[in-house]
């Protein structure tokens, strides 16, 4: 593969903003309400609490088409993953709850394309491994099938379907990076492949039509061809130990393209002093070419030590749908949830925040299976909106405070 290394070098990198809890110009940066005189805003739509939970919440995974949402959790022992109905989004329900089997948490969760079938991604130990949940009847869902991965040796970070028929397994450490198993008959998976670039952990993998995005941690982007799920094939990377640019590349958590644009924001998860990057890099799959168009940070990102530490770190992103298809939403630990104009790649603008701060009096906030990060509010998981369906809402769990349901209104 080529890759454009003149172009890395000669792209400006996007200039930030210092100052804590403001949307706004400073250094040349571009004003709040981003590309002519629009004022977008992100409005809730709907929010639950679901109740006075033991642990936190983690990601919420949604499926419109199906009124399903699913959240999962981070506690010390039997991680459980929560059911909501989606069907009115202005009041969404916890309806049900499940234990996924072994393991310390739920990291996150993905649904089934046209089943009501909530895959979760265990964590905590070589057994936590993923799980099948049928939640076809949301007030009573069924835990279908455990699965321990071999080799993985604090089980599984993300889950992806891939298709109707397969499910693609991020793991959590290990040695064999992702995974891939035929789900045609939930209640005995089949694995059927694996792909890993040395010893590099693969954080998340996002699919794009018949190619997976893989976040491979340390070795930065790797983009698979999967058209044959039993053997998948590199296409395209942007290798962070290979790559130049003008700002530390570290810890690539996500990849995630847009519908139908040759781009990808790479989103980083730094916990610890400086924050990490969100990167935007095109690509080229027939050629393998992928350049580096801007790196960003958030506004009121600040160095985290001690007490601060995973507070301004990015975590989970994915982009809107339609006429919002040039914006990122974003689930950021204690900004919230954040939108990101991106129309022009090499110069995207943060144009509006939401912290989801709703309930906050209803919830229980200090438990001893608790991590303390959890009790600090606003803390994002993540947000999703094309990943959940056609209707540009955008969805985001809070780790203390519930689920959300916002719209952009003015983009």
């Amino acid at each position: 593969m080529v890759v454009n290394r003149e172009g890395v070098r000669r792209r400006a990198v996007l200039k930030t903003i210092g100052a804590v809890g403001v949307i706004g110009s400073a250094s040349g940066v571009a004003s709040a309400n981003g590309r002519g005189n629009r004022s977008p805003k992100l409005e809730l739509v709907g929010h639950s609490t679901l109740g006075p939970r033991d642990g936190a919440n983690t990601h919420a995974a949604v499926n419109e088409d199906l009124d399903l949402a699913a959240v999962g959790s981070f506690v010390s022992v039997d991680p459980e993953v929560r059911i909501v109905d989606i069907s009115d989004p202005t009041n969404p329900e916890m309806t049900g709850w499940v234990e996924t089997g072994p393991g310390g948490d739920i990291r996150n969760a993905d649904i089934h394309p046209t089943e009501p079938w909530v895959f979760t991604a265990n964590e905590g130990g070589p057994d936590a491994g993923w799980a099948i949940v049928d939640a076809s009847d949301k007030e009573d869902p069924e835990l279908v099938t455990h699965v321990s991965v071999e080799g993985a040796d604090a089980g599984v970070h993300n889950v992806q379907t891939f298709g109707e028929d397969y499910l693609i397994c991020a793991l959590h450490h290990g040695d064999r990076g992702i995974v891939v198993y035929d789900i045609t008959d939930p209640e005995n998976p089949e694995e059927v492949s694996e792909f890993q670039v040395d010893d590099h952990m693969v954080h998340a993998a996002h699919v794009h039509g018949e190619h997976v995005f893989l976040a491979h941690w340390n070795a930065g982007l790797y983009v698979l061809d999967m058209s044959n799920p039993e053997n998948p094939e590199e296409v395209a990377r942007f290798d962070y130990r290979e790559e130049e640019a003008d700002v530390p590349l570290r810890n690539c958590h996500h990849a995630v393209p847009p519908p139908s644009k040759d781009i990808v924001l790479l989103g980083e998860e730094v916990g610890s002093e400086e924050p990490g990057y969100k990167h935007t890099v095109e690509f080229n799959l027939d050629t393998g070419e992928t350049e580096l168009l801007s790196s960003f940070q958030f506004p009121q990102h600040a160095t985290q030590t001690g007490s601060t530490t995973y507070w301004w770190t990015g975590h989970f992103s994915d982009w809107g749908v339609g006429d919002q298809e040039d914006v990122v939403f974003s689930g950021d630990y204690k900004a919230g949830v954040q939108a990101f104009d991106v129309s022009d790649p090499e110069d995207p603008v943060r144009i509006s925040q939401y912290m989801p701060t709703e309930g906050v009096g209803e919830v229980r906030r200090e438990d001893p299976v608790r991590s303390d990060l959890l009790d600090h509010v606003p803390f994002t998981w993540g947000a999703e909106s094309q990943l959940a369906g056609d209707s540009g809402r955008v969805y985001a769990a809070d780790a203390t405070t519930g689920f959300y349901v916002l719209e952009l209104e003015g983009y």
